[in-house]
C-alpha cells in the first residue's frame, strides 16, 4: 500500500519561482495547494499545471491575514493537514527610508514578514500534533546584505531570517524542520514588478536621491539580464531542499549568494563595507556630488 501523498502549500505561484517550483512538485509524490493574487488567479488557471488533478488553485494575498487562516482551515478540512508550507509570495519596494511613507513600510512587511509567519502559526498546530512537517521561507541575498534604495525590502527579509532562525530551536524538538532559501540574482524581468513608494511615484521625493535611483536601477537591471540563474534553477533548489532528510537553516538559491555569503565571513566588517560602498555604481556622483 502506498502512502498518502504529502500535502504542499505555495505562495505566490503565478509566475517565477513560485509557478517553476509547484510544476516540480507536481511530477513527485504530493497534492498540492497552489496560491495567487485574487487578480493572477486566471493567468495561473490558465497554464498547464493547473489542469493537474494534483494541483488545487488557490486565491490568496498573504497580506489578508484572515483569508490565510481560512485557507489553511480549508485544505486541512478538505485535503489534509499541510505537510510542507513554502512561504515564497514576496513584494519589493524600490525607494530610500527617506521616501518611504508609513503606509509603504507596512505592505511591505506585511507580505514580506508577516503574513508569511501568519501562514507559519496556522500551520504549526497540526504539524506538532503529528511532529513532522516543514516550513521552507525564501528569504534573499537582500536578508543578510542590504542594497541603497532597497532598505525596507531587506528589513523585511533580515525579519523573516531572524524569525525562522528562532522557529529553528522552537521547533526542532517536535521534528518540525525550519529553512531559508535565499536566491540572488534571477535572469528575469522581476525588476519591471518592482514598487516605488507613495512620495516618489507621485514626484515629492527629494531630487538629491536621484542619482541612487538612476544608478541602482540601471545596475540591478544589467545584473538580472545577464546572470545565467533562472527561477527554474532557484525551484530545483528549494525543491531539494524539501526533499532533504536533514535539511539547512540557510541555503543558497543562486551562487551569487554563497560568493555574498563567504565575503561576509571572510572579510573584516569595515574593510567589507568599505569595499561594498566602492563599487556601487556612480556612487561619487550621489548626493552633494550629483551633476543634476
Amino acid at each position: 500500500m502506498s502512502s498518502a501523498p504529502s500535502i504542499v502549500l505555495v505562495t505566490g505561484c503565478s509566475s517565477g519561482i513560485g509557478y517553476e517550483l509547484i510544476k516540480l512538485f507536481e511530477q513527485g509524490h504530493y497534492r498540492i495547494v497552489a496560491t495567487a493574487l485574487p487578480s493572477s488567479v486566471q493567468e495561473l488557471l490558465s497554464r498547464p499545471v493547473a489542469q493537474s488533478e494534483k494541483v488545487s488553485v488557490e486565491p490568496l494575498d498573504v497580506a489578508d491575514y484572515a483569508g490565510s487562516t481560512a485557507l489553511v482551515r480549508k485544505v486541512e478540512r478538505e485535503i489534509g493537514p499541510v505537510d510542507i508550507l513554502v512561504n515564497n509570495a514576496g513584494i519589493s519596494y524600490r525607494s530610500t527610508v527617506e521616501d518611504m511613507t508609513i503606509e509603504d513600510e507596512q505592505k511591505q512587511l506585511q507580505v514580506n514578514y508577516l503574513g508569511a509567519m501568519h501562514l507559519v502559526r496556522e500551520c504549526l498546530p497540526s504539524m506538532r500534533r503529528r511532529r513532522s512537517g516543514r516550513i521552507v521561507n525564501i528569504s534573499s541575498v537582500g536578508g543578510m546584505m542590504a542594497m541603497p534604495t532597497m532598505a525596507s525590502y531587506s528589513a523585511s527579509k533580515f525579519a523573516l531570517e531572524g524569525a525562522s532562525e528562532s522557529l529553528w530551536y522552537e521547533l526542532k524538538p517536535w521534528g518540525i524542520h525550519v529553512s531559508l532559501v535565499r536566491p540572488g540574482f534571477i535572469n528575469s524581468l522581476a525588476f519591471t514588478k518592482v514598487l516605488f513608494s507613495k512620495k516618489k511615484a507621485s514626484g515629492e521625493s527629494s531630487q538629491e536621491y536621484d542619482r541612487h535611483y538612476e544608478n541602482m536601477k540601471a545596475f540591478v537591471e544589467k545584473i538580472m539580464t545577464r546572470t545565467p540563474c533562472t527561477s527554474t534553477d532557484v525551484a530545483r533548489r528549494i525543491y531539494k531542499v524539501c526533499q532533504m532528510k536533514r535539511p539547512p537553516l540557510r541555503a543558497a538559491g543562486t551562487p551569487d549568494a554563497t560568493l555574498f555569503y563567504f565575503l561576509r565571513r571572510i572579510l573584516p566588517r569595515f574593510l567589507y563595507h568599505k569595499l561594498l560602498y566602492r563599487t556601487l555604481p556612480g556612487v561619487k556622483e550621489w548626493g552633494p556630488n550629483s551633476k543634476a
